[in-house]
């Protein structure tokens, strides 16, 4: 059974890998235009996409994976605080994952040796995954720090049915292929509902009692919201190819990035100091 288990993973992998290679740069349609529309600086053989934005998302990434383990390492027994270091900790993982393929090495990866750049690779599909997973780790983690028992069920009910929901989607745009099942778009329609669902949860919780772990929740996540803005009206303003037409690079993606340091430097600095376990138990 498990040789069986093991093939079939095996065809699947190999059948998506050859369909991810049909799906062709929507604006870039050879190598050589690849450094026409972003930054690019060469070290021997190797082309390193938009260096400064390489610099700033391993940066986000390295922070996230650091804040994640301390939370797992220092748990104080607390399942809470567990579960935002699962959360912080694929959010790292991911970012590295996404800060290679769509910036630091995203020619080598999607261009080098081919006649056509490709649109997407498996480095963006693990980030787009694990994004997901993130965001349902913190919805259980935000759970057990303030939900009642009830709604703590209800969130890792929720939490893993997007997850199970969205990597089964992930199969079929990989099969198929389907490029906006595999699109950040399409993502972050799984993502929206475990934000929007913590937001409204912790703003009912905090009109009807003002705790200052409620006002610090909130906080934190007027500056994620606000990162998210800020990202879509600079990327509908088209600020980075205005700047680039300049000479400057700065993309709408450094723009989340910042916010998204922000972010974690305020749940480590602030936050981490009253997260813990609405009810006690062990872990």
């Amino acid at each position: 059974m498990r040789e069986k288990i093991s093939l079939l993973f095996f065809l699947l992998l190999s059948t998506s890998c050859t369909q991810l290679e049909k799906l062709k740069h929507e604006t870039i349609s050879s190598p050589d235009e690849w450094c026409v529309h972003q930054p690019c600086y060469q070290i021997g053989q190797i082309t390193i996409s938009q260096p400064t934005s390489s610099i700033i998302v391993y940066l986000l990434a390295l922070l996230s994976i650091f804040v994640g383990y301390f939370f797992m390492t220092r748990h104080q027994q607390q399942v809470s605080r567990k579960w935002w270091g699962i959360s912080l900790l694929l959010g790292g993982i991911g970012a590295l994952l996404a800060g290679t393929s769509y910036q630091a090495f995203g020619y080598e990866i999607k261009c080098d040796g081919r006649p056509h750049c490709i649109w997407t690779s498996w480095w963006e599909i693990g980030y787009e995954i694990l994004t997901v997973a993130s965001a349902g780790a913190l919805l259980i983690g935000v759970a057990y720090t303030c939900f009642s028992k009830k709604w703590q069920q209800l969130a890792q009910t929720i939490a893993l049915l997007i997850s199970v929901i969205y990597l089964a989607t992930i199969l079929v745009g990989l099969i198929l292929p389907n490029r906006f099942l595999l699109s950040f778009e399409w993502m972050i329609l799984f993502v929206t509902p475990s934000y929007c669902f913590i937001l409204i949860s912790n703003a009912f919780q905090y009109f009807r009692n003002k705790k200052q772990l409620l006002r610090q929740l909130m906080v934190s996540w007027f500056i994620l919201f606000l990162t998210v803005g800020i990202y879509y009206g600079y990327m509908m303003a088209n600020m980075t190819q205005f700047l680039w037409q300049k000479g400057i690079w700065f993309s709408d993606n450094d723009v989340l990035h910042l916010g998204m340091m922000a972010w974690i430097g305020y749940i480590y600095f602030v936050l981490r100091h009253n997260i813990k376990d609405r009810y006690l138990r062990t872990i």
